[in-house]
């Protein structure tokens, strides 16, 4: 496709112009997302762009597309610019201050899953973000009809709002507090404190921070520049919210209590030997695509 055999303002032109400037901006997929952009200012599916590629756009939806090719060439995220993602099948949408939701994180949910006994059961989601994990739990096990309590927390007012924006979106019956690993469930005066064996969860999921400190820099710079800090910082070794939520997490968990946590590639040995310690037993560990250990879980 050539800028010559388009009228400069046609879709074809400015597709080939936006491809070329995120191309050039050093964006890895950027003939993919200049047509996604296009696409969604248009309103057009894939099928009838390439029909249309020698329409003429207005003037007006032409500035908007250039202008978030641009901002895309400034390696701002591609899903902060649409405003939203797909996650197990669902559409999330993505606001800034919050983390943007990764393929790689449905291996979670898919082991959550795997993880849940037939029955309904309490469920807490921890360092929610997006809500996607808990989110997309809640409305899996609703559709093969278990009535779960689903609990999302996180410290960032951001990622509430959004997980709340989510949740009304699709649908899900879902509860969302603010609370500081489990410290809301900690108050005296909170409606949510844990006060018997009854009240306890049967599953805690999370996808806490877990970037070194040090490794942060060297992060995309989509992700760098552009992502919460709170929701990529692990501390110095990339572990603190491991071991705040397993040295805790047995006051929370009944007994045969499931946990499992989203890890970094090479946090695997780490996390599993605080689980251990903790008394819990049946670890396990998935990768991901790419055969990076991704996933650990374990049973109180």
């Amino acid at each position: 496709m050539s800028d010559l055999e388009f009228d400069a303002k046609s879709i074809g032109a400015l597709i080939t112009k936006g491809s070329k400037i995120l191309t050039d901006a050093g964006i890895e997929n950027a003939k993919a997302e200049a047509r996604v952009l296009m696409s969604e200012y248009t309103h057009k599916d894939m099928a009838e762009l390439y029909s249309k590629l020698k329409d003429r756009l207005d003037d007006f939806t032409a500035m908007r597309y250039m202008k978030s090719i641009k901002k895309r060439a400034t390696h701002y995220p591609f899903q902060y610019i649409l405003g939203y993602t797909y996650f197990m099948d669902n559409i999330i949408l993505c606001k800034e201050n919050v983390l943007i939701p990764r393929y790689d994180t449905e291996n979670l949910v898919m082991h959550a899953l795997e993880l849940s006994p037939g029955k309904g059961i309490k469920v807490l989601d921890m360092c929610t973000g997006s809500g996607c994990i808990g989110i997309s739990y809640k409305l899996i096990r609703e559709k093969e009809g278990y009535h779960d309590e689903v609990i999302l927390t996180d410290i960032s007012d951001a990622a509430l709002s959004l997980a709340k924006e989510n949740s009304e979106n699709l649908g899900a019956d879902v509860k969302i507090l603010k609370s500081d690993v489990f410290e809301v469930f900690e108050k005296e005066d909170s409606d949510e404190k844990i006060v018997s064996e009854n009240d306890k969860f049967d599953l805690i999921i999370s996808n806490p921070p877990y970037i070194r400190t040090k490794d942060i820099n060297n992060l995309i710079r989509d992700v760098r520049d552009h992502e919460p800090r709170l929701a990529l910082d692990g501390a110095s070794d990339g572990l603190k919210f491991y071991r705040m939520i397993i040295g805790n997490a047995r006051r929370f968990l009944k007994e045969d209590g499931r946990i499992a946590f989203e890890i970094g590639c090479e946090q695997y040995m780490d996390v599993a030997d605080m689980l251990k310690n903790e008394g819990f037993k049946h670890i396990k560990k998935l990768r991901d695509m790419s055969g990076l250990d991704r996933v650990v879980s374990g049973v109180l």
